[in-house]
């Protein structure tokens, strides 16, 4: 392969604790229901390189609260180590979005580049519902990305994830650029609904976007429900192939029926980013 060699993921057992202590994260919220009857932010350590606004209320005192997490980089860069720890009590709901889509900076010129990390930990109490929705991250090239985000939801939980990347410049040559995810979600007390690993260079890319479809940008959607809430979701999304604009899906089924989960391969980041927003619509009832 051209280019700075490829860094190792971490191996330091992240899954048994989102790969950190709590006192580590530089965004540690607990959500839950304030002294108004709704859900509110109860605490909240924020440090470099986030900043948080109150979060607000789009359906009203009782509808889930929507925060937007601000970061003052901008941007991943290279040696930089995220990590984000979010607990929602019983009874909260919660749409966690983003402002727009994440750059990933390179350093390709050196010998040894260091690898961008993002790390997440995330636990929602009985009946609480957690949508995790950001853009999708964009890489530039020859930036090196890992991923890692643990789920851990109680038996009636709701949760939504979205997760998903391209390269800025699809059809640069390689220069030693990856993307390495493991996502893990799991009921309390119970049974791993997915346990999600990816490794790809860019040169695996180059040859993916040779391909017919030319797909250049990768998403995945997932929704774990208990069986009332998914039934209208099932309806929607029936098992099976998933089109829209530049964008080829499919939609499958988690264990044991607690949940969906939806592929995606579009044509650029633009129509990966479209399809989220169309899903994001479609799923918004639930909470």
């Amino acid at each position: 392969m051209n280019g700075s060699p490829i860094a190792q993921p971490p191996r330091d057992g992240f899954t048994q604790d989102a790969g950190f202590r709590a006192g580590e994260a530089q965004l540690n919220l607990v959500v839950g229901i304030g002294a108004d009857g709704g859900t509110s932010i109860l605490r909240r350590h924020v440090a470099w390189p986030w900043s948080l606004p109150r979060g607000f209320r789009l359906a009203g005192p009782g509808g889930p609260l929507t925060v937007l997490p601000q970061g003052a980089a901008a941007a991943l860069l290279p040696g930089d180590h995220w990590r984000h720890r979010v607990t929602l009590g019983p009874g909260a709901a919660l749409h966690l979005i983003s402002a727009g889509a994440m750059p990933v900076h390179a350093e390709p010129a050196k010998p040894s580049p260091r690898l961008s990390r993002s790390d997440w930990s995330l636990r929602v109490g009985a009946g609480a519902a957690l949508s995790h929705v950001p853009d999708p991250y964009v890489l530039m090239t020859g930036a090196q990305v890992s991923q890692a985000l643990v789920a851990d939801l109680a038996r009636d939980a709701v949760f939504v994830l979205f997760d998903g990347f391209c390269r800025r410049n699809p059809q640069d040559a390689a220069q030693g650029g990856s993307w390495f995810s493991d996502i893990l979600i799991r009921r309390e007390g119970g049974p791993v609904l997915m346990r999600d690993r990816q490794c790809v260079t860019e040169a695996d890319l180059l040859r993916l976007r040779a391909l017919p479809g030319q797909a250049a940008a990768f998403g995945t959607a997932v929704i774990v429900a208990p069986p009332a809430r998914l039934a209208p979701v099932q309806a929607m999304l029936s098992q099976g192939p998933w089109l829209a604009a530049g964008v080829y899906g499919a939609v499958g089924a988690l264990r044991q029926g607690q949940g969906l989960i939806l592929r995606l391969a579009a044509v650029s980041g633009g129509a990966l980013t479209d399809a989220f927003d169309a899903l994001r619509d479609q799923l918004r009832p639930m909470f």
